[in-house]
């Protein structure tokens, strides 16, 4: 599919980075070239298809080149998570048998100290900036560059059937050893398509890929469905920089998580309280039109922002809205290549993940009185199975119909998230407590920078729902400015604390109040898409580590 776009608009500029301070394009025609030497390169060396290689690296037009030229060989591709630490690496290259890996130049002496242990890595290709480099390293496997690969691409390719494995996606492992997701390429495939058709994108569709590239969300949507349609791939700097790249790219696509819209909607909303004028505009819905314009302009006029990944607060849906930006939430998993359900364009509803894609069926197991149950989805997008775990996949795919472990109900064909099976807190009367909503309203405290909502057993029976939060450092320096005091000492902050969290559970019903509160200083463990690991927050706060 991506081949033939490259064939299609050979002299387009498919990607771009910006390198040195400014740009760099990358044609469709470039992309389709390199890609295929690198799958030849591969086949010269023995790639056979069915092989596992590894991709250690930073978003980049190469990284999408490695992992296309995989792919065109009959490869398979394992996208890794750069932030992991070495154990959790070493049982991805092990479990998974890489025999290859891609890593940037400051991954080479963690990729060539891992190798050591790793009978099956014979090869490791350094992705640029140093190309032409020559690499004199120490190891028991032959470490090139890039270029040197492309050198001699003297194999024959022997291209992949739709049915074949593409992707291992190996999941967090938040709760143990991370299980990998083997998705083919007709999964991957029918999710691009869907996508697209529900998003209502074409050729002019260009996104600033700004999450870890290693993630299913961002590969699909943040750079394969651009790609295979002909438009653009911009890729963002850093988080530091995202302001400046969305101003400077402009793209009609950003794909995001709930906490990257918290913090821009935040930032917007303190640059308005501090300015006078903006603060009356803002006051007056008539005028707020004078100021939403230049705000739009520094956060890219046109863009259509997609949440997923965690729940998103609908306060801050509106608060893009108010500013005449379109905040869309999207709803997807590891295991179904990702997305499931989202909103589009021209369907939305306010609190609901939008409706399925085509093809994609879901139906909510067990429903409760609400309508609430597991969901479960069925559709070309479903993965194979987990890679080499029998158990596993016969008790996540049960007649065809894979189990997400998520909470949601159905109403008039659209889907609404409710939480997580194993986060569900149920009262001794019998009420459920997603901790998901009450974390939503805690977290509406501008004081509050992190939460998570759990329950502790209190007697032999019953449970107490509690909360660790982490307050927002700045946010308590300027609280204590505004009120003519110095630093707050611990006893005040946590009395603050105590005061917006009991204050936020008012607007809930009763039973699903916050009964204690533990104050955190440190920043909560997370995967690379800023999602908070619960269960190991969890399980720290149980060994008194937090």
């Amino acid at each position: 599919m991506i081949a033939a776009t490259c064939r299609a608009f050979d002299s387009r500029t498919a990607m771009l980075q910006k390198r040195d301070g400014r740009w760099r394009e990358t044609s469709y025609g470039e992309l389709g070239e390199r890609s295929v030497a690198l799958a030849a390169a591969l086949a010269g060396r023995g790639f056979s298809p069915g092989e596992r290689a590894a991709l250690l690296a930073a978003s980049s037009p190469e990284w999408v080149m490695a992992y296309l030229g995989v792919l065109q060989g009959g490869g398979v591709v394992v996208p890794v998570d750069r932030e992991l630490r070495e154990i959790e690496l070493s049982h991805i290259l092990s479990h998974s048998e890489a025999r290859l890996l891609f890593v940037d130049l400051d991954r080479l002496p963690l990729a060539v100290s891992l190798a050591q242990e790793l009978p099956a890595l014979e090869l490791i290709v350094v992705l640029p900036p140093e190309e032409n480099r020559r690499y004199q390293v120490a190891s028991r496997c032959t470490v090139l560059s890039l270029a040197d690969l492309l050198s001699n691409p003297a194999g024959r390719i022997v291209p992949p059937a739709a049915s074949d494995t593409a992707l291992i996606l190996y999941t967090s492992g938040t709760t143990g050893r991370s299980k990998g997701a083997m998705l083919s390429h007709a999964n991957i495939v029918s999710n691009i398509r869907g996508a697209a058709r529900h998003l209502e994108v074409d050729q002019s569709v260009h996104t600033l890929s700004f999450l870890p590239i290693n993630h299913v969300f961002e590969q699909v949507c943040g750079v394969l469905v651009p790609l295979s349609l002909g438009g653009k791939v911009s890729f963002c700097e850093s988080l530091k920089k995202l302001g400046d790249n969305l101003a400077e790219v402009r793209p009609t696509f950003f794909v995001g998580v709930p906490a990257v819209y918290r913090m821009m909607l935040g930032r917007v909303m303190k640059g308005i309280e501090e300015r006078r004028l903006a603060r009356l505009l803002w006051s007056l819905p008539f005028l707020r039109g004078l100021i939403t314009g230049g705000i739009r302009k520094k956060l890219g006029d046109g863009t259509t922002f997609i949440s997923g990944g965690a729940a998103l607060d609908p306060a801050v849906a509106a608060g893009f809205g108010e500013l005449g930006m379109t905040l869309l939430q999207g709803y997807g998993i590891t295991e179904t290549a990702p997305v499931i359900a989202a909103e589009s364009p021209s369907c939305r509803r306010v609190g609901s993940v939008g409706r399925m894609l085509e093809g994609v069926e879901v139906r909510i197991a067990c429903p409760d009185l609400e309508g609430v149950g597991e969901i479960q989805v069925k559709g070309p997008n479903v993965m194979q199975g987990y890679f080499r775990d029998p158990q596993a996949s016969s008790e996540a795919i049960v007649d065809g119909w894979y189990r997400t472990g998520d909470l949601g109900r159905l109403e008039d064909g659209f889907l609404y998230i409710c939480g997580r099976v194993k986060s569900l807190i149920v009262t001794p009367n019998g009420k459920n407590v997603y901790p998901e909503e009450v974390e939503i309203e805690i977290l509406k405290s501008s004081l509050v920078a992190e939460a998570v909502v759990y329950a502790r057993k209190s007697g032999e029976v019953a449970e107490e729902i509690c909360a660790v939060v982490r307050p927002d450092q700045e946010a308590l320096e300027e609280y204590a400015a505004s009120q003519g005091r110095g630093a707050l000492a611990d006893a005040q902050v946590e009395q603050l604390i105590r005061k917006e969290v009991a204050e936020a559970c008012q607007r809930l019903a009763s039973y699903k109040r916050v009964k204690q509160v533990t104050i955190c200083r440190q920043e909560f463990p997370k995967t690379t898409t800023r999602k908070i690991k619960r269960f190991e927050v969890e399980a720290l706060m149980a060994a008194g580590s937090m």
